[in-house]
C-alpha cells in the first residue's frame, strides 16, 4: 500500500498598486510512495571545502519528492543526478525537488544527490534530508 508525502509553500507578497500583503498562492505537491529514507547528515568541524557527501536514499530508488535543509552556517552545494549544475543552498534554506515519475517509463527519477561543502566549519553542522520514493 503507497503511503502519500505532501510539501506545500505558500507565497504571500504584495502586488504593484495593492493592499500590502494582497497577493497570495499555494502550491501543493503530492507524491504517493512506498519507501523513504528520513535523516541528518553531519558536517565535522574541519572539513575542507569542496567535500562531497552523499544524500542517503536507503531503499528508494526512484525518488519522487527530495527535500535537502541546510542548517548550517554556510552556503552548501546541492546536485541532483550527478548534474555538473549545482544549486547553492544558503544557511537555514532548503531545496525541494518534486519529480513525480512516469512508473511504466521511469522518465525523470531522482536517482541520486549530493551536498558540497564550499568552506570549512569551525563547529559540528548539519544538513536534513527527506526521500519519498519507491
Amino acid at each position: 500500500m503507497a503511503n502519500t508525502a505532501v510539501t506545500s509553500i505558500s507565497v504571500q507578497w504584495t502586488p504593484p498598486s495593492a493592499p500590502v500583503n494582497s497577493g497570495q498562492s499555494t502550491f501543493t505537491l503530492q507524491a504517493s510512495y512506498n519507501a523513504q529514507q528520513v535523516g541528518q547528515q553531519d558536517v565535522p568541524s574541519g572539513t575542507p571545502p569542496a567535500t562531497v557527501f552523499t544524500v542517503a536514499f536507503g531503499s528508494v530508488n526512484k525518488a519522487k519528492l527530495l527535500v535537502i535543509k541546510n542548517l548550517m552556517t554556510s552556503d552548501v552545494d546541492v546536485r541532483i543526478n550527478g548534474s555538473l549544475d549545482a544549486v547553492t543552498l544558503s544557511p537555514q534554506s532548503m531545496f525541494i525537488y518534486g519529480g513525480l515519475t512516469d512508473p511504466t517509463t521511469g522518465v525523470h527519477p531522482i536517482t541520486a544527490a549530493t551536498v558540497t561543502t564550499l568552506v570549512t566549519p569551525t563547529n559540528l553542522e548539519t544538513f536534513q534530508t527527506f526521500v519519498f520514493g519507491d
